[in-house]
């Protein structure tokens, strides 16, 4: 009785020992799994963390570089660009995974590159107070093409008097006297040298070739002489394009020719008005006459692709081409004017005739010719004198309610605005190069590598572009 009682109290005490032996060997072969598994969990929370820290400093070395930009060529040009040479110093052994991490700035866009001086030119120019220097040079545009007459420049050629196809021979001719000549002929000559002679010689000494622009930016010559019409169509045709008519994609030319203005040297870079001289400034108040020896001449540079000596030639051969046909068609449109010079011309060609006994007959309209384009020439020569010496004229020559007045820089504005835009970047890219050697970029990359992870981030400065149309 008593050894059952036993038993079965024995029995009721080893059942939990066994349940709780059970569970201990179970832990007990759980457990390294367990431990197992946390610590695969916990290495690869670490090498989560180190890969961001990574990714972090592949962000934060590509931003940083971009604090690197060069403080002269912004100072100068204000333009953003990383020196080449600076880029190593954007590195740093404190950022990323503790060891192993390699980090290596790669430059992306050369900011000399067509497209990218297009776009940091652009992004300068449409912001701050650059902005307010295109709406001024609109408005004077519009207020040019409001100048519209009767008569348009290219339609020039087509007044030529078909009396004069012969040339100067219409007005002049040869009598074929040789070896003896009517009493009258001796005074004849003197009439002739005085009213005719000098006037056609005074216009000849002021004729020049034209270089114009072509479409691909090179400058062609054109053989010019209004006594005899040659080259008179194509003068009318490139300047009623470029004074009249605003070219297609005219916002981009506009941004172009001021930021041209606006930070580069011309040859007068200043105006006189009222006797006063007032000096052209950049958009951070410096005075560009100022400016270096070195960098004389860089507008007309620019506007011409030709060295400093030869561009200042050709501006101002555009400059007394353009006031030519401008004279030309004042004096063509102006009903007064054109009664004077007919009247003039009557008046010789009635004495030629009354001194020649009515043996030389002179043409009225081809004296008209001669006389009006002597005239204009002589104005023109005038006109480009004046404005090579920082003095303004009347872009109108007549006389009318609302006139522009035309300094020396708005004529280089039209020379460049003729032109692409990829073209005068490329130039603007060559000057700022000269003064600024060096290579210089808007865009880097940092590649970080780390074990076998590689990460890649690229930074560059702010364009006109939108983040939609960066690829």
């Amino acid at each position: 009785m008593r050894n059952g009682s036993y038993r079965k109290q024995h029995g009721q005490h080893a059942q939990p020992l066994k349940i709780c032996g059970s569970i201990s060997l179970a832990l007990c072969m759980i457990l390294p799994v367990i431990i197992v598994l946390f610590s695969s969990v916990l290495a690869n929370c670490r090498r989560v963390r180190e890969e961001t820290d990574l990714v972090r400093g592949a962000v934060s070395t590509a931003e940083s570089a971009l604090a690197l930009y060069d403080r002269d060529l912004y100072a100068t040009f204000g333009l953003f660009g990383i020196n080449g040479q600076e880029l190593d110093k954007a590195l740093s052994s404190l950022i990323g995974p503790a060891e192993g991490a390699q980090y290596q700035i790669i430059p992306g866009r050369d900011l000399f590159e067509e497209q990218s001086i297009k776009d940091s030119i652009a992004r300068h120019m449409t912001i701050r107070g650059a902005t307010s220097l295109i709406l001024d040079v609109v408005d004077k545009f519009k207020s040019v093409e409001s100048l519209v007459t009767d008569i348009q420049i290219a339609d020039l050629s087509t007044l030529f008097p078909p009396s004069l196809t012969s040339g100067f021979e219409s007005v002049d001719p040869d009598l074929g006297f040789q070896d003896q000549t009517p009493e009258w002929f001796d005074e004849y000559t003197l009439y002739m040298d005085d009213q005719v002679r000098s006037v056609y010689q005074g216009g000849l000494s002021q004729l020049a070739p034209i270089i114009l622009p072509k479409d691909n930016g090179e400058m062609e010559t054109i053989a010019f002489n209004p006594f005899d019409n040659s080259g008179l169509d194509k003068l009318g045709t490139v300047l009623d394009r470029a004074l009249f008519v605003a070219p297609e994609g005219i916002l981009d030319r506009l941004v172009m020719s001021e930021y041209s203005l606006a930070y580069f040297k011309s040859d007068v870079s200043y105006v006189v008005r009222g006797g006063v001289r007032c000096d052209d400034k950049t958009p951070d108040g410096r005075l560009i006459s100022l400016f270096p020896e070195s960098r004389n001449r860089e507008v007309e540079e620019i506007a011409t692709g030709l060295d400093t000596a030869k561009a200042k030639q050709v501006v101002l051969l555009f400059i007394g081409a353009s006031r030519f046909a401008l004279h030309m068609l004042n004096i063509l449109t102006d009903e007064i004017l054109i009664e004077q010079y007919r009247t003039a011309a009557i008046a010789i060609a009635l004495t030629v005739a009354a001194i020649s006994l009515g043996e030389v007959s002179i043409p009225p309209e081809a004296l008209t010719w001669i006389l009006i384009v002597s005239a204009a020439l002589g104005h023109s020569v005038k006109d480009a004198v004046q404005l090579n010496k920082g003095y303004e004229v009347d872009f109108w020559p007549g006389s009318i309610k609302k006139n522009i007045p035309m300094r020396y820089r708005d004529f280089i504005r039209f020379l460049i605005i003729m032109q692409s835009p990829d073209v005068i970047a490329s130039r603007i890219a060559k000057v700022i190069n000269r003064v600024m050697p060096g290579s210089y970029y808007t865009e880097v990359t940092c590649q970080a590598d780390w074990g076998n992870v590689s990460v890649s981030h690229a930074a560059r400065f702010i364009t006109r572009q939108s983040d939609s149309d960066i690829p």
